[in-house]
C-alpha cells in the first residue's frame, strides 16, 4: 500500500512539473498543444487504473510479478505520450490533426499490447490452477499415508507404510481424465487404510495400483 502510495505521489508530480515547464516555455498555447496536453493528463490518470487492475487483483507475489509487464507497458505509454506532448509544445504551429493521429495511436497500441498482456496472464494462471487441480491427488495421498506411518506402532507396517509413502512421493504428479478410475480405486484403498486393523494387506494393493498408474502415466505422455 505504502509503494503505491508513492507511486501516485510520483505521478501528481510528474503531472505538476509537466504542466509548469509546458506553461511557463512562452510559446503558443494553440490547440495543438491542448490536444497533446490533455492525452498527456490521460495517460498519467490512466497508470492508476493500470497498476489497480494489474497489482490489485491478488495479494499474491506471482500475481503481482505476472501484473509487473503490464505496468511496465504503461509506463512506456506515459513515456512516449510525454515526448510526443514535448514535440508538440515546442511546435505549437503543426496542423491540429497531428497531435490527435500521433496521441491516438500511442493510446491504441499501447492498449493493445496491455490487452495482449493481459490475456497472457491469464492463461498462465488458468494452466497454473489446473495444474494444481492436477497434482493434488498425490500431494494428498502422501500426506495422508505419511501421517498414518507417522501414528503406526508396529514396526513392520510403519516401514511399509513409509516405503509407500515414499512411493507415492516419486510417482508422476500429473493426473489426468484416463486416469480417473484408477485413482479413484487407490483413493479407496487409502480410505480403507485408515480404518484397518491389518494394514499390510491393503499396503500391497495400493503398491499394485500405483504401479498401474504410473505405466498409464508413462504410456500417455
Amino acid at each position: 500500500m505504502r509503494n503505491k502510495n508513492l507511486g501516485y505521489a510520483a505521478l501528481g508530480i510528474i503531472l505538476l512539473l509537466l504542466s509548469v515547464i509546458a506553461f511557463a516555455i512562452p510559446t503558443e498555447k494553440t490547440g495543438t498543444f491542448w490536444i497533446a496536453y490533455v492525452f498527456t493528463i490521460i495517460s498519467a490518470v490512466a497508470q492508476i487504473a493500470i497498476w489497480k487492475n494489474a497489482l490489485g487483483k491478488e495479494n499474491t507475489l506471482k500475481s503481482k510479478f505476472l501484473g509487473l509487464p503490464i505496468v511496465y507497458i504503461g509506463i512506456v505509454y506515459l513515456v512516449a505520450q510525454i515526448v510526443a506532448f514535448a514535440v508538440f509544445t515546442a511546435v505549437p504551429t503543426l496542423p491540429i490533426w497531428s497531435p490527435l493521429v500521433v496521441c491516438a495511436a500511442i493510446l491504441g497500441i499501447s492498449a493493445i499490447f496491455m490487452i495482449v498482456g493481459e490475456a497472457g496472464r491469464g492463461e498462465i494462471e488458468r494452466v497454473e490452477a489446473k495444474v494444481q487441480k492436477k497434482v493434488f491427488f498425490i500431494k494428498e495421498l502422501q500426506a495422508d499415508v505419511e501421517l498414518l506411518a507417522d501414528a503406526e506402532t508396529d514396526s513392520s507396517t510403519k516401514a511399509a507404510l513409509r516405503q509407500l509413502a515414499e512411493k507415492i512421493r516419486f510417482s508422476d504428479p500429473m493426473s489426468s481424465e484416463q486416469l480417473v478410475d484408477l485413482e479413484s480405486k487407490i483413493s479407496e484403498k487409502a480410505a480403507e487404510l485408515k480404518t484397518a486393523v491389518s494394514r499390510m494387506e491393503i499396503v500391497t494393493e495400493i503398491n499394485l495400483l500405483l504401479d498401474e498408474r504410473n505405466k498409464k502415466c508413462r504410456l500417455g505422455k
